[in-house]
């Protein structure tokens, strides 16, 4: 086995007490022989029935059988968002990035070419709509989920995950924002008790047009209706660093990392000066010890020296493990710091990528 299938390996089985919020399907028997017990054809037409719920344990069973396919996530993401889901279609996106793309790195176009094939023989298809719409906002091509969220409004206006997403879009495009608005405030008006709604406002305002006080209050009603995920917990930092409370955002940036972690690994320490490049894989955090003196500058600041990961997150912990300091877009999507110790001792510092799921070398340097 290559060190990837082997670290994907370890990783699924963590993620059955971790990331795993879906109900596991039994597996097929082992072998090259095994006949699939389940398909994706077989969940589409699921969705095809409007039997949503049945289509996600059809798609979680490809899923078990096939982890580095993208065809049962591309399917499972759809029942979600059918089902206002919205919180699981992001993390399965985030699947998608961690175990699909080092494998298959054409799965965005596999998975755009696949919707446009089915709205080319139905235009009008909500599903296919919903699908792809989804997917470019996922990959940040907010223009075109724009206008394919328009055209599921004309048939659906009052379509709840319709009118999230085209406010959503809207503003973190950073057009025709007061319509954008205007549509957030319809979805919640829809589905005002719905933690998914309440979690893609908070993400627009924290991310599109900027208010971290209905960002946080958002994020709030997210959290308080369960939703307990690394994103919700990233908005909350990004609101309390805002407001700035240093402290509350290094616990919701704790809190991500330990939501995402599955193996905590430890470095060397790393001195003033000294720069590391670490191999990361999903579910991978590094825990890095830094001597200090009180009252001396801590300046850290991460990248990706081979550019394979795009977005970083850490946490400082005291000597007493308290969080004292939590990075995410500290330059760009790149997390970093400069700060002064308030105590002489071994601090530590957990890093990774954002929701840990990037495979890629993660550079770390302390100036």
């Amino acid at each position: 086995m290559t060190t990837f299938q082997r670290s994907l390996a370890r990783i699924l089985v963590a993620l059955a007490v971790g990331w795993a919020e879906f109900p596991a399907a039994s597996s097929a028997a082992a072998g090259p022989a095994a006949v699939p017990h389940c398909t994706a054809e077989q969940g589409q037409a699921f969705i095809d029935e409007g039997r949503f719920d049945r289509a996600i344990h059809e798609f979680t069973c490809v899923i078990d059988e096939q982890p580095t396919e993208v065809e049962g996530y591309r399917g499972r993401i759809e029942a979600a968002l059918l089902l206002a889901h919205f919180s699981d279609a992001v993390r399965d996106y985030a699947r998608v990035t961690a175990f699909v793309q080092p494998v298959h790195p054409d799965a965005e176009n596999t998975i755009v070419a696949g919707y446009s094939a089915r709205l080319a023989a139905a235009p009008q298809s909500i599903s296919a709509l919903t699908g792809l719409s989804f997917a470019r906002w996922w990959f940040f091509e907010y223009g075109p989920a724009i206008q394919l969220t328009d055209q599921l409004l004309a048939l659906l206006p009052n379509d709840i995950y319709g009118n999230t997403f085209n406010g959503s879009s809207r503003l973190l495009k950073g057009v025709t924002t007061a319509r954008g608005v205007a549509t957030l405030e319809r979805a919640l008006a829809l589905a005002p008790q719905s933690p998914d709604v309440h979690y893609i406002v908070s993400d627009a305002y924290t991310y599109g047009l900027s208010d971290p006080q209905r960002a946080f209050a958002e994020a709030t009603l997210a959290l308080n209706g369960g939703l307990d995920t690394p994103r919700v917990h990233a908005i909350l930092a990004a609101a309390y660093l805002a407001f700035g409370n240093q402290l509350a955002a290094a616990a919701e940036i704790k809190r991500h990392l330990d939501l995402v972690t599955t193996e905590l690994v430890a470095t060397a320490p790393i001195s003033a000066g000294i720069s590391f490049t670490l191999d990361l894989v999903p579910g991978r955090t590094f825990e890095v010890p830094i001597a200090t003196i009180a009252g001396q500058p801590v300046s850290i600041i991460t990248d990706s020296p081979t550019r394979e990961i795009y977005d970083t997150i850490l946490v400082l912990l005291a000597p007493n493990g308290t969080p004292v300091v939590g990075s995410d877009d500290y330059k760009k999507y790149f997390a970093g710091f400069v700060w002064t110790a308030a105590e002489t001792g071994l601090y530590r510092l957990r890093v990774t990528s954002f929701e840990s799921v990037n495979t890629g070398a993660l550079g770390v340097t302390r100036h």
